[in-house]
């Protein structure tokens, strides 16, 4: 009787395991996949307590069937973890913050504190009137600025300590985006970025976002061609884990993701509550002929996002090659 149960159970902890790693690599048609892709992570834990009924069970073809899963569930996850080297080429390094404030309730000082002691450049979203308001004093430490403040979650703005030059909007996405090169001193071409806030999959219809998912690899394949042999750095809440599938079509247009590359792990921003940690990484950094050296998690009282700190090394020699 013990042997039915750890079987029946075991196979309840197999179909888990295996519907969290098939929803990785299916488009996000409904919420439902949707929800089981971000949680894949988690369903690992499935697949190994599956294993471990079955071997309770002696059944051991469902055990090997459970092993293999574990191995490919544990596979795709451990570069998260483990990161990648990091090309050793003359660079120069900038610190990138970006923070969601949560329809603008983020605590000002916070963010302001955060940025002075950890960003050269600091990239916000859901940008209220308000918010910009409060945040007038990083006026003084961050000289140049771009920013588009509006109500609700349609704010974005850019705070730098360097010169930003060709600065623009990027259009035909419900959030505006803003386009700018940053002028760092000892870099032959000036660093392209894009401040970005993507569609909710949530609170409304779930097309919205999938169009915007489906457009922005097209965005970040002219980002790169613009830029030609310069770095490219993509910062913004983008609404979506690397484990859901059209976030990963990001990544084939040669970009890398700055937590995984670094090996910072799951980087969770989100849903950040005062009691308890977030769940999934929605806010990232992207980088193209350039390399994360280091990627961490800060907290944002106020809003319901922690914001993702970076240091991103960009290339002295636009020649030198970098890891993709």
């Amino acid at each position: 009787m013990i042997r039915v149960f750890a079987t029946v159970l075991g196979v309840l902890a197999f179909v888990a395991g295996a519907v969290g790693l098939v929803s990785r690599y299916l488009p996000i048609t409904n919420e439902a996949i949707l929800v089981v892709a971000a949680a894949s992570p988690y369903l690992t834990i499935a697949a190994l307590i599956a294993l471990i009924l079955f071997a309770l069970a002696r059944r051991w073809v469902l055990t090997v069937a459970a092993a293999l899963l574990c191995v490919v569930m544990i596979g795709v996850q451990l570069p998260r973890f483990i990161g990648s080297e990091s090309a050793d080429v003359p660079s120069v390094a900038v610190r990138v913050v970006t923070a969601n404030l949560g329809f603008g309730e983020a605590d000002s000082g916070t963010v302001a504190d955060l940025a002075r002691s950890s960003a050269d450049v600091l990239v916000i979203q859901e940008l209220t009137p308000q918010a910009a308001a409060a945040l007038a004093g990083l006026d003084e430490t961050f000289p140049h600025r771009m920013l588009n403040p509006e109500d609700k979650a349609f704010g974005i703005g850019i705070w730098s300590r360097y010169p930003l030059v060709d600065t623009g909007h990027v259009e035909g996405y419900q959030m505006p985006m803003l386009r700018a090169r940053i002028q760092l001193p000892g870099v032959r071409f000036p660093p392209t970025l894009l401040a970005v806030h993507l569609a909710a999959p949530w609170v409304q219809p779930l097309q919205i976002f999938g169009d915007d998912m489906a457009k922005f690899p097209a965005t970040l394949r002219d980002l790169a061609r613009d830029a030609g042999s310069g770095a490219v750095i993509v910062a913004g809440d983008l609404n979506s884990t690397i484990d859901m599938q059209p976030f990963r079509k990001f990544l084939d247009e040669g970009y890398r993701d700055a937590g995984e590359q670094v090996g910072a792990g799951l980087t969770r921003t989100y849903p950040s509550k005062p009691w308890r940690k977030p769940m999934i990484g929605i806010d990232h950094v992207l980088v193209y002929n350039c390399v994360a050296s280091s990627a961490r998690t800060v907290p944002l009282p106020g809003s319901d996002h922690r914001g993702l700190a970076t240091t991103i090394e960009i290339p002295v020699d636009p020649t030198a090659s970098y890891p993709i």
